[in-house]
């Protein structure tokens, strides 16, 4: 027998983040914007430059644990779990929520701790906006692609 999926709150929580995605991208460019007008044109460059650098070291395992995350949620809407069953991924749930909200507190604590020149917080902010932007983006690209699978 075929198990049957319900992929309802899976497709709303990909249209929700595609509105944080595009609230991430404004607040973004807004810093670029604000950066740009504080700094010397060469500085702002090498800033993008660097956080650019630093998203690409970081993209492999942003996107490992998005795909760690879309496989979770597509197996929790799997109808007929047992108890057990759901009791693991939402230990696997709880665990992912812990992990992002340590990163946003590293991020905020690495701001705050960090000398104030402006190029030096933008980076620090813009490599925070794009990892989690990274994120989303991964998340609702192996999302949308394993419901198809399971469809």
């Amino acid at each position: 027998m075929a198990q049957t999926f319900d992929f309802t709150r899976l497709r709303k929580l990909t249209v929700i983040h595609g509105f944080v995605q595009v609230f991430l991208l404004i607040l973004l460019a807004g810093m670029s914007f604000v950066l740009l007008g504080k700094v010397p044109s060469q500085v702002f460059m090498n800033s993008i430059i660097r956080v650019v650098v630093i998203q690409l070291i970081l993209f492999y395992p942003v996107y490992k644990f998005a795909l760690g995350d879309a496989r979770r949620e597509v197996s929790s809407a799997a109808a007929g779990l047992t108890a057990d069953e759901q009791q693991a991924l939402r230990r696997k749930r709880v665990f992912s929520d812990i992990l992002k909200g340590a990163l946003i507190i590293f991020f905020f604590t690495f701001t705050l701790r960090a000398p104030s020149a402006p190029q030096i917080q933008f980076m620090i902010l813009a490599v925070f906006l794009l990892s989690y932007l990274t994120y989303f983006q991964c998340f609702n690209y192996a999302a949308k692609k394993l419901m198809k699978a399971k469809s």
